[in-house]
């Protein structure tokens, strides 16, 4: 499989279609069956396998020949899972604050402006500590477990709990002082 899936990136990365065709049958049907374990809705899982794929080949350029291509395609699946999954918590939190303040008629630009709180969040991580700030993006950007935090640091899982519990815990209070808009944004995404 390995020598297989060397020869497609080096195809992919030259433009070949076909290249393109013989990844998305090798891997589509398996990336769909994947998405449906954490969302039932066909359209949003169809929707998401299509991102994946379109992801690829818009940064095919960018692919190396060393790459776990497999392991690739599902990491990408599954942030466009998580995304889905904030999305619609997002929406169900909105729809229950404006029915909680019916007579507050808001667009959610107004209301909510994700890219302030977003330099607002990662502002907060740049002003933590090196090492807690290292254990926070270890877990959350590289989804690394506390047991491989602690090995790749060479500390114990305590002190990795407890780096992530203070990290945590400065980033919520920081974050709900910007009022509901901040509320929600951790409720989503921290």
């Amino acid at each position: 499989m390995g020598d297989k899936n060397i020869d497609w990136i080096k195809e992919l990365k030259s433009g070949s279609y076909e290249a393109f065709n013989s990844i998305y049958f090798e891997y589509s049907k398996r990336l769909y069956a994947f998405a449906k374990s954490y969302i039932r809705n066909d359209s949003d899982v169809e929707e998401i396998v299509q991102e994946v794929f379109l992801k690829l080949w818009k940064n095919r350029s960018e692919l190396k020949e060393d790459l776990s291509f497999e392991s690739y395609l599902f990491t990408v699946t599954k942030n466009a899972v998580l995304n889905t999954l904030r999305s619609r918590k997002y929406k169900d939190i909105y729809l229950q604050y404006q029915s909680l303040f019916p007579s507050k008629n808001v667009l959610l630009d107004d209301e909510l402006n994700f890219r302030e709180l977003e330099k607002a969040y990662l502002s907060v991580i740049e002003e933590l500590p090196p090492r807690k700030k290292e254990v926070y993006l270890l877990s959350r950007e590289k989804l690394l477990s506390y047991n491989e935090i602690a090995e790749e640091l060479g500390i114990s899982v305590k002190t990795v709990d407890n780096h992530m519990t203070s990290a945590l815990s400065d980033i919520r209070k920081k974050i709900s002082s910007l009022g509901f808009s901040g509320i929600l944004f951790i409720t989503l995404f921290i």
